[in-house]
């Protein structure tokens, strides 16, 4: 992001809220050239302003800048390394075991939203109901048929990087599509063991074998 509207949002950031005029005296610019900076931030969704109306006296009313939610993204975060130190905790209290059925039981909760296999539709229009869904929920996949077997594609994860230290997080791959494609899926490769991305061999049911 350019330099000085990183600076206007840290301003916004630390009051709250402010002015044109309050803003143009930090950042030591003119109140239009500030302007055009709130207007490209309020394009992007990072600002939104209010209209204060002066209770007494001639002139224009105020507008009053602050941060939206979206502009949340635009700081630092490590969710990640938090997210390892509560799985720890959890190992070392209750057990490995225990706690790969307690991530089995989360991605049921995860999926719950997930179509219903329907068997009556052409297991390549399962498959790509199944890409939709894994998409809609921060995945990048797609599949293609290679030998006559069909391969699941994740090219990225929204888990990965947990993934990297704890390999069961990937039970929520399985869940997904265990639940709107078929029973048995083989992982090729992983990125949770560095590979260049997860691949599944899928299996079809009895009763998926032979459609078109």
């Amino acid at each position: 992001m350019q330099i000085t509207r990183q600076r206007i949002i840290t301003i916004l950031k630390e009051k709250k809220q402010a002015t044109v005029d309050e803003l143009a005296d930090v950042v030591g610019l003119t109140q239009m050239a500030v302007r055009h900076h709130l207007n490209v931030l309020q394009a992007d969704n990072f600002v939104t302003s209010i209209t204060l109306r002066q209770q007494q006296g001639p002139g224009r009313p105020s507008q009053i800048y602050k941060l939206t939610e979206t502009a949340d993204t635009l700081f630092p975060s490590d969710y990640y390394t938090l997210t390892d130190y509560l799985i720890d905790e959890l190992i070392s209290r209750v057990g490995k075991a225990e706690v790969a059925n307690i991530f089995q039981r989360i991605a049921k909760r995860l999926v719950e939203d997930a179509p219903p296999k329907n068997e009556q539709l052409p297991f390549e229009e399962q498959l790509a109901e199944l890409v939709k869904f894994l998409n809609k929920k921060g995945f990048v996949s797609d599949w293609e048929t290679q030998n006559g077997a069909y391969l699941l594609y994740a090219y990225s994860c929204p888990y990965r990087r947990v993934a990297k230290e704890h390999p069961m997080v990937c039970v929520i791959d399985r869940e997904i599509i265990n639940k709107m494609l078929c029973n048995t899926s083989v992982l090729v490769s992983s990125l949770a063991t560095n590979d260049e991305y997860c691949v599944y061999r899928l299996v079809q049911n009895s009763a998926q074998v032979g459609t078109p």
